[in-house]
């Protein structure tokens, strides 16, 4: 995805402000992996693909013997190599060859011949927050599974459009009021306002993923893959809590300029602020309704975010 790979990119906020997947998740993932049975673990192999700074590639190694990560943007795959060291020690892991950080596209690796991993070698290809870039799922889905041993699994789940589920601190008028409103603000900002973002959007990637990856789900060859697990979660005020066998994916708690950090970690926004040659507006006026109409304070407001969320495990047939 091409904005992640210019060398403006600051990897390192987008490590620092995106949401990293809670332990919960890889337990139901493993879980899936293993079709419940724990002494199958740790699995020998697995290729993390569009993996970034690595935030969804290193809890990987707490149930495989090895790791690598695949990305095409050299800012990213330098990130991830600088915390090599750090992240292992907080894994309580001494062996770094357990880990490898390759620069490189989806296609090249999992199409390339001769293969630099060989057919059936491989127990579990994921992809966490990218596959929506993938340019042709047919012949992905076919030579992951050329990849993949047998009963091997093929991983992928996203998040899209943190909800603000709750607010704390002063606000004018009700909090159902506020909450409705500072959506229908970040959807102008964000997609429906011509003037901001929303045009700056890479597509068709952004369209996939706001629609749940439905389009992806579209292309599994059943003759290939089995046990297919679709699962998304979309929060609400009432709806705050995911529901078991969900990902769970929140910041609880938070001061709002937080919230806008996450916010200008968007490969849309990179893109919008690089057209008005870094005089971005778009989150400064978006603020500034936010404390006009609704009397938020960037310090004193402080509110929970929860993800929606999605994820499609599937399986090689044996």
């Amino acid at each position: 995805m091409s904005t992640f790979s210019k060398a403006n990119f600051k990897s390192l906020n987008y490590n620092s402000f995106r949401p990293h997947y809670p332990a919960s998740f890889y337990k139901i993932l493993f879980n899936y992996v293993t079709k419940g049975n724990e002494s199958k673990l740790p699995i020998s192999r697995a290729i993390d693909l569009g993996c970034g700074t690595g935030v969804a590639t290193y809890p990987l190694l707490n149930s495989t013997k090895e790791v690598i990560g695949l990305d095409l943007s050299p800012q990213m795959i330098k990130t991830a190599n600088s915390l090599v060291a750090e992240r292992l020690a907080q894994l309580d892991i001494k062996d770094q060859s357990r880990i490898s950080f390759k620069t490189g596209a989806v296609e090249d690796y999992v199409y390339q011949e001769p293969k630099e991993t060989p057919d059936g070698s491989i127990d579990l290809i994921t992809a966490a927050q990218c596959i929506h870039w993938f340019k042709d799922y047919d012949a992905f889905f076919a030579n992951a599974a050329k990849l993949l041993r047998p009963g091997g699994t093929l991983a992928y789940w996203f998040y899209i459009d943190p909800i603000i589920v709750d607010i704390r601190g002063s606000f004018k008028g009700d909090k159902s009021h506020a909450l409705k409103r500072t959506m229908e603000l970040y959807n102008k900002y964000i997609y429906d306002d011509p003037n901001f973002i929303g045009p700056h959007w890479e597509q068709p990637g952004r369209e996939i993923i706001k629609n749940f990856s439905v389009e992806v789900n579209k292309h599994i060859p059943e003759e290939l893959y089995e046990d297919i697990t679709i699962k998304t979660f979309i929060p609400s005020e009432k709806q705050k809590v995911a529901g078991e066998g969900d990902l769970d994916l929140k910041k609880l708690d938070i001061p709002l300029n937080s919230y806008f950090d996450y916010l200008r970690t968007y490969s849309g926004y990179h893109n919008y602020k690089e057209q008005l040659k870094d005089k971005a507006v778009a989150h400064e006026l978006f603020l500034s309704d936010l404390k006009e109409e609704l009397g938020f304070d960037l310090e004193a407001t402080k509110i929970d975010l929860v993800w929606n969320t999605g994820y499609t495990f599937i399986t090689k047939k044996e």
